[in-house]
């Protein structure tokens, strides 16, 4: 009923749109779920190359009070309400988490840098999502010219409107800040990122291949060899950790990081190893060529439930199946000792899934869309 409503709300929008003025002068950002992923990757690097010096920037976000005191030169905060006149004004609009459901005029240049390459059925791909309208962009970015026609199906656009760039977000990992690295490694000899995925069907244990008491092994284990981790929650979950001393497991939110002005790009890039599961992360990760172990010991049911890009996604997870405490020391004491059995098996799936692999996909974006 609500999105019934909302339709009609916004196809006369549409219409106005169309006609309205648009300033040349104008950069537009949208997102209905924190400032972040891509489309804070590719603010911050307009602001790092002086772009506001020469166009004015306005940034519709559902957390915008946070930033409003320290918003630069000619930048402006305000929330997703009053962003609508605004987007209806830019010439340039870039967005990565929700969108306005209106349809960009010939006279506008709106980007979908969407938020990773996917895995995961999504889009027209996902089940009972056949016939929704996600076509808002004049173009939508993607990794690969592989998944030209799989975003192109995805989104219900044509091929020609998929641009191969990369992820702006992924510039960080190329990034080095000797304050934020030294502060995540906190003297630790070896870090492991762990990225859960969120599932909607999952009411156990956050980490669900461990109990609590298995947990406690770890941390045990992690304490005797120098080893930190860190468990990135997706931003649905919240981790049940009451009682328990984990003195080398930290669990961390994505408001954590937005305090510590840091993302999980920060923690990428300093990791020795990730484990994931369906978190299309990996592939982001990849451009590192840095050891993976896959948890997917539900990956059946994830399949029926949610789906997969790929008929055989195990094809495009080059690491160890991750399924006890035990898999998860074997995988960390080969990270230590350095016998990293699947490189070569990492770079030939990273030539398929990242086209680039330089560290200048913000530069790409910019010099290609901002005239």
């Amino acid at each position: 009923m609500k999105k019934a409503i909302l339709r009609v709300f916004f196809k006369p929008l549409t219409i106005i749109n169309r006609i309205k003025k648009k300033d040349e002068k104008l950069i537009f950002f949208y997102s209905n779920l924190g400032f972040r992923d891509n489309v804070k990757a590719f603010y911050d690097y307009l602001i790092e190359n002086n772009y506001n010096e020469q166009f004015k920037i306005v940034v519709s976000i559902n957390d915008w009070e946070q930033y409003v005191k320290r918003a630069p030169k000619n930048v402006t905060f305000i929330n997703n309400k009053q962003g609508i006149k605004w987007f209806m004004k830019a010439k340039y609009a870039f967005y990565c988490f929700g969108k306005y459901p209106i349809k960009p005029s010939k006279k506008q240049t709106v980007i979908n840098l969407w938020h990773g390459t996917p895995l995961k059925r999504i889009g027209h791909l996902e089940k009972g999502c056949e016939n929704i309208d996600y076509d808002f962009f004049s173009k939508v970015l993607t990794s690969a010219p592989m998944y030209k026609p799989i975003m192109a199906d995805i989104f219900g656009c044509t091929e020609n409107r998929v641009e191969v760039m990369g992820n702006p977000r992924n510039d960080e990992m190329f990034k080095k800040d000797r304050i934020k690295d030294d502060y995540i490694k906190g003297g630790a000899g070896k870090l492991i990122l762990w990225l859960p995925t969120y599932r909607e069907y999952d009411e156990g244990f956050i980490i669900s291949i461990l109990n609590k008491d298995e947990l406690n092994s770890l941390n045990t284990y992690l304490m005797d060899n120098n080893i930190k981790m860190i468990v990135k929650l997706h931003p649905l979950q919240t981790a049940d950790t009451q009682g328990m001393e984990l003195s080398h497991i930290k669990f961390i939110t994505q408001d954590e990081l937005n305090r510590s002005d840091m993302t999980v790009y920060t923690l990428l890039r300093n990791a020795d190893g990730l484990i994931t599961d369906y978190s299309s992360v990996y592939f982001d990760y990849m451009l590192l060529n840095r050891p993976i172990g896959f948890a997917v010991e539900d990956m059946e049911k994830y399949k029926n439930k949610r789906g997969f890009i790929f008929d055989n996604p195990k094809e495009y997870m080059p690491g160890p199946e991750i399924r006890n405490l035990s898999d998860i020391e074997e995988f960390i004491e080969n990270i230590v000792s350095g016998n990293d059995l699947y490189k070569e098996a990492r770079e030939s799936v990273n030539d398929k899934i990242n086209y680039y692999k330089d560290g200048n996909c913000c530069k790409r974006v910019a010099e290609t869309f901002i005239k």
